[in-house]
């Protein structure tokens, strides 16, 4: 298995279970979950903008499983602010070992992309990974941004 060199990884509240964050801790020596950084009960109510904030200058990849992120107008501008890295499944309700599966298949993937500066998103599909990039990225904010203009 080739190291993790400097891979330093996020997991959200939506991949923080315990048997997810062994698996990938398994895979990556350097992994932080939403719960060690604030507690765990705590962690349940730290805003998105602020992990991703803190996840982002502590030079972390975010994991996480709500593809919301990537039309969720305040998450989106976090992870633009911040030059966020982040990998999201795709499917939330993906049952906890298939997920850890994914992630293992994907897992030599992840190392080099620790050495690409953000923002960027990559969607974990079944197939692999699929980049989506800062200008990608930009105009789904735009996009939300009208939405909550159309809507005020």
């Amino acid at each position: 298995m080739t190291t993790a060199g400097g891979l330093r990884l996020f997991l959200d509240r939506s991949t923080n279970a315990r048997r997810f964050a062994e698996a990938a801790r398994d895979l990556c020596p350097d992994v932080q979950t939403i719960g060690d950084l604030y507690g765990v009960l705590p962690a349940e109510t730290v805003l998105d903008e602020r992990w991703i904030a803190d996840a982002s200058a502590a030079g972390r990849i975010c994991v996480g499983a709500d593809k919301a992120v990537l039309s969720n107008l305040l998450e989106l501008q976090a992870i633009l602010d911040h030059s966020a890295r982040y990998v999201v499944f795709t499917d939330n309700n993906t049952p906890t070992r298939e997920r850890i599966a994914q992630f293992r298949a994907v897992y030599e993937q992840l190392i080099p992309l620790a050495e690409i500066p953000g923002p960027w998103v990559y969607k974990l599909t079944k197939g692999g990974l699929q980049a989506v990039g800062a200008d990608v990225l930009a105009t789904r904010l735009e996009q939300a941004q009208a939405r909550v203009k159309q809507s005020d």
